[in-house]
């Protein structure tokens, strides 16, 4: 039971200590440290294309990977050092909506329109015409993004918005971890920590949630790369 406490910052503490134990969990197996990297990889990517967005354009692109992209990899970051898978997931479905989004109003659909017009006329496009978001990576997404990288958008989508955006995808998510561990053991399974208390310590049996976790993280590392190969900086300009 923890409470607010004007002398001792009780649960700030627990914090620390969960992140410092995580952190180290972490970095000591190695597929929970292919999803801690993944994570940073996204980040310094991210962040390599906003500079250059912001000092030489498309001025539309900057803002989105500042507010919106870079602020939820952070979050992301302070999630899983605090064993909140759930909330990492929950952070990648802004980030790829955002992505798709950016790549969109960035190579100049609504170029008469300064950010955060030009994304307010996607959005009342979409509504307009009732698109979807399988439709918008379908129709409305750059020519030089790939069939194979639409559709792996699409899917990472689904899978996002099916098992960690809602109560019932967590519900649901939870459901197929029981069975698939009483069809592997023969025996029920308990909850994954995840699913019951934050700040939590990582242990061995998050291993597995972590290395699907690392599959998914590397799936939209290499779908934002597609999405923004064009405003990448060139290789003489990041060294």
């Amino acid at each position: 039971m923890f409470a607010t406490d004007e002398s001792k910052p009780i649960f700030s503490e627990l914090v620390c200590r969960t992140a410092k134990e995580n952190e180290k969990f972490l970095l000591e197996n190695d597929e929970a440290k292919r999803a801690y990297d993944l994570i940073f990889d996204l980040w310094n990517y991210c962040y390599e294309v906003q500079c250059k967005c912001m000092a030489e354009g498309p001025y539309s692109i900057w803002p989105m990977m500042l507010h919106v992209i870079g602020s939820k990899i952070y979050s992301m970051i302070n999630a899983i050092l605090l064993g909140d898978i759930p909330t990492v997931y929950m952070c990648m479905r802004v980030i790829l909506e955002g992505a798709v989004d950016t790549a969109i109003i960035g190579v100049g659909r609504f170029l008469e329109e300064p950010f955060p017009k030009d994304l307010e006329r996607l959005k009342k496009l979409e509504r307009k015409k009732n698109i979807s978001f399988n439709e918008k990576c379908e129709l409305l997404l750059p020519s030089w993004v790939d069939d194979s990288t639409r559709e792996n958008c699409k899917k990472l989508w689904r899978t996002l918005s099916e098992y960690w955006l809602h109560s019932h995808g967590i519900i649901r998510k939870l459901q197929e971890t029981f069975e698939s561990e009483f069809k592997r053991t023969g025996r029920a399974a308990p909850p994954p920590m995840w699913a019951m208390a934050i700040p939590y310590t990582y242990q061995a049996q998050d291993i597995r949630d972590l290395k699907e976790l690392a599959d998914n993280l590397q799936e939209l590392l290499h779908i934002i790369k597609v999405l923004f190969r064009p405003f990448e900086p060139k290789d003489d300009e990041s060294t």
